[in-house]
């Protein structure tokens, strides 16, 4: 068949427009999720191109464990790394470097392309991979911003995923993501992994905050971090860490995986549920407490406030961090699905998603009437400030 060339135009100027279709039908679908009321007026406005796509998110849906199965062996044989060392690599080259099969080497990178994260070009009629921009953004080990470890923590609970339906008929947790009774290396995943993610944010959170009084803090398991960068600000704060008796030895690993300049004053170790009844360190008395998620794992959560304000100096400050209903943690998809692993862990003893003011509420019924809301990464992080007075 011969083409000219305004035939050709012709042909390119229509798959533009079915591209930009199917884009608007895609926001358009996006945008239905969020406000489902308008799902009859979009179904008239695109009509089969919606129902096909419609279709096609619950194709995606079904099949997103198999993308992320992809996207663990990817990290688990360190592909993206090479990539990030070697772009622009051959498949076979990459094969050999990693000292995996070719064949299926060369079909792991066609379906990462095809899934956006790797990118392939031609060098010399030879195909080349390198990585996209949002896998050196995320899953390059090397990048400030890494979230590869999540993967770690996925692959560990996919097994409790299974039996879900178990854990929605009964309201009791998931035995192998019980915080208490659980697999124990699942739960040091998740302290190593929320450490790691709150470098940068409370890094920006202290560009907003006074700590001109902040001279002795306390924090639990998910908190070195936080105190590394305390101090990169106030190197002489004391601090005294806190953590269950059992797990005493993930503080130990986590202070080596994130060194800190100088040694906790103690490290503080209490029995299971009872923030209230526990001893907090050999003198109670702080001018910062940082509480990550106490409100989420139990029915006990406010007793971590009560015991804060009870802690605390006259002007001190308690920072409660938690993924909010109306925070974008890490986006708002995301917030139900981290509802029901919530609910794997602690049951139906897991309360909901606190909304930001539902959280400024528990903090006055306990004493704190001074309140401050600090959001950083665009939102991505809200820390919610109790001062009392």
């Amino acid at each position: 068949m011969q083409w000219r060339a305004n035939d050709i135009l012709k042909f390119n100027c229509s798959q533009q427009r079915v591209e930009l279709k199917s884009k608007l039908v895609g926001l358009a679908l996006a945008i239905k999720k969020v406000f489902p009321v308008i799902s009859n007026s979009l179904s008239k406005i695109f009509g089969k191109e919606a129902i096909l796509l419609e279709r096609a998110e619950i194709f995606a849906d079904a099949t997103s464990f198999q993308r992320t199965a992809i996207i663990l062996s990817a990290l688990k044989i360190g592909v993206f790394d090479y990539l990030d060392q070697n772009p622009g690599t051959p498949s076979a080259l990459v094969a050999s470097a990693l000292h995996i099969n070719p064949i299926s080497t060369e079909r792991l990178l066609r379906t990462l392309e095809a899934l956006g994260y790797t990118k392939s070009s031609q060098n010399n009629q030879i195909m080349g991979y390198r990585n996209s921009q949002i896998t050196s953004n995320y899953l390059v080990r090397q990048s400030p911003n890494y979230l590869g470890d999540y993967y770690n923590i996925i692959d560990k609970t996919w097994s409790a995923w299974h039996s879900l339906d178990v854990t929605i008929k009964a309201g009791s947790s998931n035995e192998q993501m019980d915080l208490f009774d659980g697999d124990k290396e699942t739960l040091y995943e998740y302290y190593d992994f929320s450490n790691k993610y709150l470098k940068e944010p409370v890094r920006e959170l202290f560009k907003k905050i006074s700590l001109e009084n902040v001279n002795r803090m306390i924090t639990g398991e998910v908190g070195i971090t936080f105190i590394g960068e305390l101090l990169r600000c106030k190197p002489d704060v004391e601090f005294v860490m806190a953590g269950f008796e059992e797990q005493i030895e993930f503080l130990e690993r986590l202070l080596l995986k994130y060194p800190l300049p100088k040694a906790p004053e103690e490290i503080a170790t209490s029995l299971r549920g009872n923030a209230v009844g526990d001893k907090w360190g050999t003198i109670e008395e702080y001018d910062l407490v940082f509480l990550f998620r106490k409100l989420s794992y139990s029915d006990y959560g406010i007793q971590f406030l009560k015991k804060s304000f009870q802690v605390l100096r006259p002007g001190g400050m308690v920072i409660v961090l938690e993924p909010t209903t109306d925070s974008f943690v890490p986006s708002p998809s995301f917030l139900p699905e981290l509802e029901i692993m919530d609910l794997l862990i602690g049951g139906v003893k897991a309360p909901p998603l606190y909304s930001t003011q539902q959280i400024i509420n528990l903090l006055r019924q306990v004493g704190f009437m001074q309140t401050e809301v600090l959001s950083t990464h665009q939102g991505s992080f809200v820390f919610v400030v109790g001062r009392k007075q």
